[in-house]
């Protein structure tokens, strides 16, 4: 018969601890993410203004939270302005039917890189939340 004997001083605080884990993190993160979004918006929004004609693209970016619970966030940026995706990528040379040349417009390149690199930052930010929680982060 064996003597040996294992106490856990703090058991009960750490039982609770874990317990509250998944809340604190998620609500955190969830900040996280919608102020991600928030920022992402806002550059978008000034990028646009650089090139403002009517003030149309920057006036239709907009931030949807989908959900929000314990568990985290889910944030949508987009620009609901019916011109936003040949401004992004930009056109080929257009011709009027009666063949006059109107062009090519090149590529804004304004939202995609913008929300990209916000995405990444809110990652990074996320990851730095878990490690400060305790929890080690791997893999990209």
């Amino acid at each position: 018969m064996s003597n040996n004997r294992l106490t856990w001083d703090g058991m009960e605080a750490f039982l609770a601890a874990l317990r509250q884990l998944p809340s604190h993190l998620g609500g955190r993160g969830g900040d996280i993410v919608i102020a991600r979004a928030h920022e992402a918006a806002e550059e978008v929004r000034q990028g646009y203004a650089l090139h403002e004609h009517t003030g149309n693209l920057e006036q239709h970016v907009v931030v949807s939270v989908q959900h929000r619970n314990r568990g985290g966030a889910q944030a949508i940026v987009k620009s609901t302005a019916r011109h936003a995706y040949i401004f992004e990528i930009g056109t080929q040379i257009r011709k009027t039917k009666s063949g006059a040349n109107r062009g090519a417009m090149p590529p804004g390149n304004v939202f995609i890189p913008t929300v990209i690199r916000k995405r990444r930052t809110m990652v990074d930010d996320l990851k730095a939340l878990m490690t400060e929680a305790g929890l080690e982060v791997s893999g990209g």
